[in-house]
């Protein structure tokens, strides 16, 4: 059951994770295109919602992105984290000019780890799905800081927390015993891109780096538009800007061994399904 979208702009891209790989600045990126409209809210994650009320909700989903006949700019609330922690909020506006074909699209990096791909495709069978790689070991390292954060912040969290050599050592030996684990597994990305493939097809699916979003933007960001169909656009300054990160912290040399070790054969089996060396080996 595909949504209907009668009176706002169905989304053309949705960018599904992973987490701590670069999700927000390729999303704050694309939405400087001046042909793109973005979303009301950063990280919607309304398919992580129950069935049955995404199935109930319809219109809540489709409310999220800017109506056809619009003409007014669109803003939303923009939470960010700059280089010192210190988490803030800012209103970003696109503007808005009549009788342009706009685009939109959203990016909720929780997706592509969580949710079932059979579930958005009921509702979005036809989007065209970004996802975004990151060095697993460094990602998982980031993702575990983040979770240092929320717990000082006085958040629930859905793990408890002890010292990063421990909980990854634990996590290895659950996903070594079939389990998954809440740091690790989400760096298994090739698991969880042939789930999204055999739903969706090799070709619904771009495949992105984030060492390419950082080292040469413009360059990906024309690759993306092209697969989007919509016209080239020079970023300049913006490219500069970088979103959501975090202040700088070594991780323990003896944890990067471990999962340098433990991610190898994942990532061997990734670069042989890509056809292409990962940027991190």
């Amino acid at each position: 059951m595909s949504m209907r979208f009668d009176t706002h702009i169905r989304p053309l891209f949705y960018i599904m994770g992973e987490r701590k790989c670069g999700t927000s600045s390729l999303y704050r990126h694309l939405n400087a295109h001046p042909l793109v409209l973005p979303c009301r809210m950063k990280e919607p994650q309304f398919f992580s919602k129950a069935p049955a009320y995404i199935e109930s909700h319809p219109e809540e989903y489709e409310a999220l992105f800017p109506l056809i006949e619009g003409r007014e700019d669109v803003s939303y609330l923009w939470p960010e984290l700059n280089a010192e922690g210190i988490l803030y909020h800012e209103t970003v506006t696109a503007p808005r000019q009549p009788g342009l074909p706009y685009v939109s699209g959203e990016a909720s990096a929780n997706t592509f780890h969580e949710v079932d791909p059979s579930l958005l495709h009921r509702y979005l069978p036809d989007i065209k799905l970004i996802v975004l790689f990151r060095d697993p070991v460094a990602r998982a390292w980031s993702q575990y800081r983040m979770y240092e954060r929320f717990r000082d912040e006085g958040r629930t969290l859905p793990v408890q927390l002890r010292d990063f050599d421990t909980d990854v050592r634990a996590e290895i030996e659950l996903i070594r015993q079939g389990g998954r684990g809440e740091f690790l597994s989400p760096g298994i990305y090739l698991e969880n891109l042939q789930r999204w493939v055999g739903v969706y097809g090799r070709d619904a699916i771009k495949v992105l780096f984030t060492h390419s979003l950082d080292t040469r933007p413009q360059a990906l960001l024309d690759e993306v538009l092209h697969w989007l169909g919509l016209p080239p656009h020079a970023y300049g300054a913006h490219l500069a800007q970088r979103f959501n990160q975090a202040p700088p912290a070594e991780m323990p040399p003896e944890s990067r061994e471990r999962l340098d070790a433990f991610f190898r054969p994942y990532d061997e089996a990734l670069s042989h399904y890509l056809g292409e060396r990962l940027p991190w080996r």
